[in-house]
């Protein structure tokens, strides 16, 4: 679950950066209207959420391929992890912590953060 909202975060973060240029053409497409000129601001804190995202990104990669050793306990649910979920949940929940998904938010990313770069 962690992984997830790191992902998700990542994600939300790197649309927040560009919107100071994907918002005005957003706006001319009339998906944003007029509010698009007020998120001008976030034009100042570009670079940090940029760096902030690519770290969220970062993290979760290491997190995934170095994850940290579990400690024996001696628990009596420790093999059932979601007990009250069915098998199509499981299946979507276990999705969501896989690589796969983890790859897939890193390359949405770091395309949504190459967008105002394409000409």
């Amino acid at each position: 679950m962690k992984s997830f909202l790191s992902s998700t975060g990542a994600v939300l973060l790197a649309i927040v950066s560009g919107t100071c240029c994907i918002g005005p053409l957003m706006a001319v497409a009339g998906m944003v209207g007029v509010s698009a000129s007020q998120l001008i601001w976030l034009a100042s804190i570009k670079n940090y959420l940029v760096s902030f995202s690519l770290m969220a990104i970062g993290y979760n990669l290491y997190r995934a391929y170095f994850p940290k050793q579990k400690v024996e306990c001696c628990s009596i649910n420790e093999n059932t992890e979601w007990p009250e979920l069915n098998s199509n949940e499981q299946k979507t929940v276990s999705f969501f912590k896989s690589k796969r998904f983890l790859w897939g938010i890193a390359i949405l990313t770091i395309t949504i953060l190459l967008i105002p770069y394409i000409q």
